[in-house]
């Protein structure tokens, strides 16, 4: 039913928007007659036809007219009034007093034989629809049985010879057929899928009948018994707007003064005098009452003049080129600045606006998640989602408590995630806690391209941060109606702040380190690189890092501070320069030692700094006495950061970019491709070196496709050798399209995580199965991708100058020539 209104909506909009257009093409209609070619308004009427069946609304940020949704409903029964309050099973007995006190407070909901007059007006909508289409097809096939019924295959062979002729001369190898009517008294074709040229009884002129068939033949050609079938759907799909009627009327005229129109174009005079005779001839015997799916030689009366006024006409008129296009681009705006009800882009707004959705939500209220089809509709239900997010599946954990319900969704890009504001995340899980009565925790699992953000919360999370039992806000309209209405106020800046007052509990660097290592288990070594706010939520940024060798990024997860989302990043590079970086982490200064344990001593000089810093303005706020101690260790500690600051500087060195230089027109594009999305170092003075292992590219469809597993690393000069900081190893797919003599990049894609990592190789390389069977087969090996980077920083190293000897990969130490 949600679809249907929708679709109602968008069709509303749509019908309103081009209604304007409408009025606009029939008033300008004999103007444009005089000063273009009836052809011109041939295709006019077609492209907006087709627009008024394409339900997707294109929205301006400002609808200039706002058409607020119908709030009435209509009672088709009275319910029985609720006797009792439910309360659900998870609430403890302890509580069960005072959540039946606050439930019976609370307006029992008195609507559950109501239809919203909106729900009822998409119903009706779709049921003219639905009779005017079946009337259309009805009285077509009625009359085609008919005129069939009295007809035959054209007897007279002089006849068949001249109608041969014409289909020749019109490029038509298989004609339709050509039938005399008993019943008909003028010419015209019917049928859409084996159509037929009925003439009637009465005879015809050599020159009327080659004036006859050049008419119908070009219907025939042009395919317009399917451009009426068309104007049939337009009508019924906006049966209700009497301008879109009007607009078909007209283009029936438009249609056949068109077709008048390519049948006489480049005729001589005397056969313009023929073809005026013969629609003079066939006006005075008279005509019935047409189909809407079959086309007419003859015309009424007001048809009649501007037929004979175009067919006299022989001066050449504009092919309105340039208006077309206008008009065209007027069509694909049709209702853009229409807005039907709440627009899609937001769901903020008063309590006045929340109402129909606080009453949409409490429709859906369900006792028990393990209810399949009752969440889903409790999904359907929810506020939109930021644009490019979707939702994919659901899953539902009933086997113990607490039961959980885990929804996935897919980001249309890394930017989309990395933009979105978090609190979609918070403000559907509050509502989902509230609506499924019996779920302890609700997880959303959000995947883009290169990384991915889990968001879990659950009851007990819920009566932290709301100070109530939320499941008790789905017992009452105007209940829901606050709620929604204090979620709608409330940005990502505010998880951490509710009311005003700040929540306890938000995790420290270590208990966020403690936490998320036991949920990535032992085997997963962390190191916290600083605090960052991400999608406007304040976050911990660790990086995993591999024992025995230089920290090696593989990945990198971002934990909020309340605890409740978790962001597992596969690829740095892009993301990185989209993160708002917020102070370091955590240890203590050394002496002579390597780049990297120099970077992690000034990470621990910064700790050792903040935490001074703080424990001085903690004894400062108390009121101690004597504060010279902790004043000289925090004297102590920014010496100590200063110090490993010098040395860290004095020994690094500031590398120039990596620029690749080849003859090969694919690796080229590659590698530019590549510099687009990988050459920015993280840590400032290092240099990124990409490595890709080219499995194959393909010219397709005007563009290029190249299949290639990438190496990059990003290193720092650490004496005489180069050493890894961070990396990542990533097969994709490359999209290019010509650009003069080189290929420009088009796009990228690129390999998905744990059990989607083969599945989507497979997916971007099809039809191509060899290429990444290869690509599959390889990746676990190390060797051509070593040879591959060693390769490219000779290239580097001799370019640079820099006088490196060794490079650092997988714990060993090679050299470099």
């Amino acid at each position: 039913m949600n679809l249907l209104i929708r679709l109602a909506g968008n069709f509303a909009e749509i019908s309103i928007g081009a209604s304007a257009l409408i009025l606009a093409l029939l008033l300008a209609g004999r103007a444009v007659r005089k000063t273009y070619a009836a052809q011109w308004k041939y295709w006019v009427w077609l492209a907006l036809a087709v627009r008024l069946l394409v339900p997707v609304h294109f929205e301006a940020p400002s609808p200039v007219i706002a058409i607020p949704a119908p709030q009435q409903t209509f009672t088709l029964a009275a319910p029985a009034p609720q006797s009792a309050v439910s309360v659900p099973d998870t609430v403890s007995e302890k509580d069960r007093g005072a959540y039946r006190e606050k439930a019976e407070s609370v307006p029992q909901q008195e609507g559950a034989g109501e239809v919203p007059l909106g729900t009822l007006l998409a119903m009706t909508w779709a049921a003219g629809a639905a009779g005017c289409l079946l009337w259309t097809v009805s009285s077509s096939v009625f009359l085609r049985r008919r005129l069939l019924r009295w007809s035959k295959a054209e007897p007279d062979g002089e006849v068949l010879r001249l109608f041969r002729e014409e289909c020749a001369a019109a490029g038509i190898e298989k004609g339709p057929r050509l039938m005399r009517c008993k019943k008909e008294n003028s010419p015209m074709m019917i049928g859409l899928f084996h159509p037929a040229l009925l003439l009637p009884h009465d005879s015809f002129s050599v020159g009327e009948l080659r004036a006859v068939f050049r008419h119908e033949l070009t219907h025939f050609h042009r395919r317009d018994l399917w451009y009426k079938l068309l104007l049939a759907v337009v009508c019924a799909v906006h049966w209700f707007n009497p301008l879109v009627w009007l607009m078909a009327r007209e283009v029936n005229r438009d249609l056949e003064l068109s077709c008048d129109e390519v049948a006489l174009r480049g005729a001589k005079p005397a056969f313009r005098a023929e073809y005026g005779r013969a629609v003079l001839s066939v006006a005075q015997k008279g005509i019935l009452r047409r189909s809407v799916l079959s086309t007419c030689f003859g015309s009424g009366k007001k048809e009649l003049k501007r037929r004979l006024e175009m067919i006299l006409d022989t001066k050449k008129k504009r092919r309105g080129a340039a208006a077309l296009c206008i008009v065209l681009a007027l069509t694909a705006a049709c209702g853009a600045f229409i807005a039907y009800g709440t627009p899609s882009s937001g769901w903020k707004g008063n309590l006045a606006q929340q109402e129909p959705l606080a009453r949409k939500l409490l429709q859906t209220r369900t006792e028990y998640i393990g209810d399949a089809s009752a969440v889903g509709r409790v999904l359907g239900a929810l506020p939109p989602l930021p644009d490019g997010l979707s939702q994919k599946e659901m899953f539902l954990q009933t086997s113990a408590e607490p039961y959980g319900l885990t929804v996935s969704y897919t980001a249309r890009s890394d930017q989309t995630l990395s933009q979105a504001d978090l609190a979609w995340a918070y403000r559907n899980a509050m509502l989902l806690l509230s609506l499924i009565q019996n779920v302890g925790r609700v997880t959303f699992q959000v995947t883009g391209p290169d990384y991915e953000m889990t968001f879990t919360y659950t009851q007990e999370q819920a009566m932290k941060l709301e100070q109530t039992d939320v499941r008790m806000l789905s017992q009452g309209e105007s209940e829901m109606e606050k709620f929604l209405l204090e979620l709608n106020g409330r940005g990502a800046e505010d998880f951490t702040k509710i009311n005003g007052r700040e929540i306890s509990g938000l995790l420290t660097a270590d208990e966020a380190w403690t936490a998320l290592g036991k949920r990535l288990g032992a085997s997963v070594q962390l190191m916290i690189l600083r605090e960052q706010k991400f999608g406007g939520a304040d976050c911990y940024l660790f990086n995993q890092a591999e024992s025995n060798q230089s920290p090696r990024e593989n990945k990198r997860y971002a934990l909020s501070k309340d605890g409740s989302a978790l962001i597992t990043i596969e690829n740095s590079y892009p993301l990185m320069q989209n993160l708002e970086s917020a102070g370091a982490a955590s240890g203590s200064s050394g002496s002579k030692s390597g780049l990297s344990e120099l970077r992690e001593q000034i990470a621990r000089a910064q700790e050792t700094l903040k935490q001074a810093q703080a424990e001085l303005e903690d004894r400062t706020k108390s009121g101690a006495a004597d504060l010279s101690e902790q004043r000289k260790k925090v004297s102590e500690a920014e010496e100590a950061l200063k110090k490993a600051q010098e040395e860290f500087n004095d020994r690094q060195t500031m590398l120039p970019a990596y620029t690749h230089h080849t003859d090969d027109a694919v690796e080229s594009a590659v590698y530019q491709a590549l510099g687009t999305f990988y050459s920015e170092p993280y840590a400032s003075g290092n240099v990124v070196v990409s490595a890709p292992v080219i499995y194959g590219s393909f010219e397709e469809n005007g563009g290029l496709r190249v299949f290639a597993t990438v190496l990059s690393e990003e290193y720092e000069l650490d004496g005489d050798a180069l050493n890894p900081v961070s990396g990542s190893k990533m097969p994709m797919e490359l999209r290019f399209l010509k650009g003069g003599t080189s290929w420009k990049p088009d796009g990228h894609t690129y390999a998905k995580d744990g059990s989607y990592f083969a599945d989507s190789i497979r997916d971007f390389c099809a039809p191509h199965s060899g290429t990444a069977k290869k690509m599959l087969s390889d990746y676990g090996k190390n060797d051509p991708f070593l040879t591959q980077m060693k390769k490219n920083l000779q290239e580097y190293v001799a370019q640079s100058g820099i006088g490196a000897k060794y490079f650092h990969d997988g714990g060993q130490d090679y050299p470099i020539f």
